[in-house]
């Protein structure tokens, strides 16, 4: 009589008979005659070892942290980021404050770096780069943010993918605003 084996894998579904080399894909065979090859286990342990430290070397990609604004009335951009869009507050000081949306903080700050040239009076800020916040309703924000007397780049427009509209902050600042 012909013996049967009865294969299950380590971290995926059962299959009734082992893929090529599956001993050393951590699949093992239930009956006896797996266990008279202890080298099959050996293998597979170095095996896992092996990718355990390839894995590790592999580097996730940058985390962004924030995003640090230059602003001229630090009051008027919390109103902004804080009442309008919701944005907790982590702290504020005269110059500086942090605040923090689901996975990214928005600082905002009233001095200049030492290296930076200074902008034209009508030099528009952050000019190209139009970071997106993802809402619950781009309408009713863009609604509050009209009532609250900030511009309106772009009024609400939907597409295949969801609702997109583009807002100004007190300095300039556009926004896009998703859902």
């Amino acid at each position: 009589m012909k013996k049967r084996h009865v294969w299950y894998s380590v971290g995926s579904a059962s299959s009734p008979s082992p893929p090529f080399g599956a001993e050393h894909r951590g699949a093992k065979c239930q009956s006896s005659c797996d266990r008279s090859r202890p080298t099959s286990c050996v293998v597979l342990a170095l095996l896992l070892f092996v990718g355990a430290i390839v894995r590790g070397q592999e580097q996730s990609p940058p985390k962004i942290d924030h995003i640090l604004l230059e602003v001229a009335d630090l009051k008027k951009s919390i109103a902004f980021y804080h009442d309008l869009l919701g944005l907790r507050i982590k702290s504020e000081s005269k110059e500086f404050a942090m605040l923090e949306a689901a996975n990214v903080g928005v600082f905002l700050w009233t001095k200049r770096w030492d290296w930076e040239k200074a902008r034209g009076k009508d030099e528009r800020q952050g000019l190209g780069m139009y970071p997106h916040f993802k809402v619950n309703n781009v309408s009713d924000v863009v609604e509050r943010a009209r009532k609250a007397g900030y511009t309106i780049v772009q009024e609400p427009k939907h597409y295949l993918w969801g609702t997109e509209a583009f807002v100004a902050d007190p300095d300039g600042y556009i926004w896009a605003l998703i859902s």
